[in-house]
């Protein structure tokens, strides 16, 4: 009995420890971590024009842009969208009038935006990649 009674007590860190670990993976599994999910889409577009505007007597950025049928859409760059990871002054800077990208956008009410927000995935892409034939045939 003495010897268990050792044993146990030398080892009592441990117990306690693995205790702690099982409780916080239980919890873990029986409540998981829930992240915003936002229904977002990729576009693949021409920017046609830039254009900061004032509405509300704030500045928001937008783009123009035309997808590859010639369907013209208007996007926004907005920092609730971008997170921390950029300004959204810095990203204007970067896309380029005439150019091809592929963006992720979230619809307008995602980030409470007046249009959809670019929100991230701002890739500069050789123009419109071909249609694929399953693309072709969709009506």
């Amino acid at each position: 009995m003495n010897k268990e009674h050792n044993l146990i007590a030398s080892n009592i860190g441990n117990i306690i420890g693995m205790v702690i670990i099982i409780c916080i993976l239980a919890f873990m599994i029986f409540h998981p971590r829930k992240d915003n999910q936002y229904d977002m889409r990729y576009v693949e577009i021409l920017v046609v024009e830039k254009e900061i505007a004032e509405i509300d007597d704030e500045a928001v950025y937008l783009i123009h842009t035309k997808d590859r049928n010639g369907n013209p859409e208007t996007f926004e760059i907005t920092n609730a969208a971008l997170g921390e990871r950029f300004e959204e002054s810095s990203v204007y800077k970067e896309i380029k009038s005439g150019k091809y990208y592929k963006f992720r956008i979230a619809d307008q009410e995602t980030y409470e935006s007046y249009y959809p927000s670019i929100c991230g995935a701002v890739t500069l892409i050789d123009g419109f990649p071909p249609l694929e034939e399953s693309e072709k045939n969709r009506p």
